[in-house]
């Protein structure tokens, strides 16, 4: 059983062919669904480097409508307070699934787009580098589960060091995204939000979201439980790598 549907797959590729997202990737846990198979994957996550604004996202929900008619609904731009500030969801009716789409802009990246079965992705460690930051301020048990499996091909360290210099790279307002409307937190100043997830709120409908947060785990993959302890034990060697105390948040002791 394939974690990706070929319907899920083949919406993929169908927004992909427009002239209007020829610039957006794949990223998120469906981008890692088809890598690796791990678990299984119902959404679509288009990033892009570049600040399209709100024309650009006008122009991308004209041609989604003239190509799928009847078949697409919700579309809605849940963030749109300017060209910097605006992001796109709509949902699409493919071969008996509801699949949900979301398209966000000026997510910067360290390395190149890949292609992987002809489909543009983000590449694993600038899917990690955003998810560590997903997962110190809004993380599902999705959310965790992915960056347990991305830390098993990049360690945590090393991903840490990484996000670091991005952020140093990227630190000008205008690299700024919809999420730090949110006032969200790093984990390179604030390494401790890393264990925090059993804590974090749910997401506002504003800001992009999973269409629900149960993992479905595919066959032979660690069980949600093993990827909780995996992460936390990952966690707490970084802490070592730091140099500082390891908190011990309620029930989260690993001892």
């Amino acid at each position: 059983m394939s974690a990706v549907s070929d319907a899920l797959k083949n919406t993929i590729k169908e927004l992909q062919r427009f002239p209007t997202l020829e610039n957006f990737a794949l990223g998120g846990g469906t981008n890692l669904a088809l890598r690796y198979n791990h678990r299984k994957s119902v959404d679509i996550d288009l990033f892009c480097a570049e600040t399209i604004g709100i024309s650009g996202f006008e122009n991308i929900a004209k041609q989604i409508k003239e190509y799928y008619g009847d078949r697409i609904s919700g579309l809605d731009f849940p963030c749109k307070i300017d060209n910097q500030y605006v992001f796109m969801r709509f949902f699409v009716r493919q071969e008996g699934e509801f699949i949900k789409v979301e398209v966000l802009q000026n997510f910067q990246r360290l390395d190149a787009n890949e292609i992987f079965g002809g489909i543009k992705l983000l590449t694993v460690k600038d899917v990690g580098l955003l998810k560590l930051i997903t997962c110190s301020n809004r993380a599902s048990q999705k959310d965790i589960y992915d960056i347990d499996l991305i830390t098993d091909l990049i360690p945590l360290e090393e991903l840490y060091r990484l996000l670091r210099k991005k952020e140093d790279e990227y630190s000008e307002p205008g690299f700024r995204t919809i999420f730090d409307l949110d006032d969200e937190k790093s984990p390179v100043r604030y390494p401790e939000l890393l264990i925090k997830f059993d804590e974090i709120k749910k997401t506002s409908v504003s800001r992009p979201s999973h269409s629900h947060d149960r993992v479905e785990i595919m066959e032979g993959g660690k069980t949600w439980k093993e990827a909780r302890y995996s992460w936390l034990k990952k966690v707490r060697g970084l802490f070592r790598d730091l140099d500082v105390p390891y908190p011990k948040p309620k029930g989260l002791d690993l001892s």
